[in-house]
């Protein structure tokens, strides 16, 4: 299952602006920056992940009903995937 078009623009660019703001904690570190300011940066990186997470599992859901619509099989096989990745993920 793939990630869609508007989606993976979205998700590209949270990923650029992770990219940055881990960095931007690293360099942080290394210079002996107040523990606060890195613990707010840090929760930013954390919110982008969840956000960028939640993103492809709504792709994954809508993907694996309309897989399930188009062959034709039993949706509640759907659900099932979609609750275990659910439970297989920290958001």
């Amino acid at each position: 299952m793939q990630v869609t078009e508007g989606n993976r623009k979205q998700i590209v660019n949270r990923f650029s602006r992770l990219e940055g703001q881990v960095r931007a904690v690293r360099k942080m570190i290394e210079d002996g920056e107040d523990c606060e300011k890195i613990v707010t940066l840090l929760s930013a990186v954390h919110s982008a992940l969840e956000g960028a997470t939640k993103l492809v599992v709504a792709d994954f859901f809508r993907e694996c009903l309309t897989e399930a619509r188009e062959s034709g099989k039993d949706q509640d096989e759907a659900v099932d995937r979609f609750i275990a990745l659910l439970l297989n993920t920290k958001m």
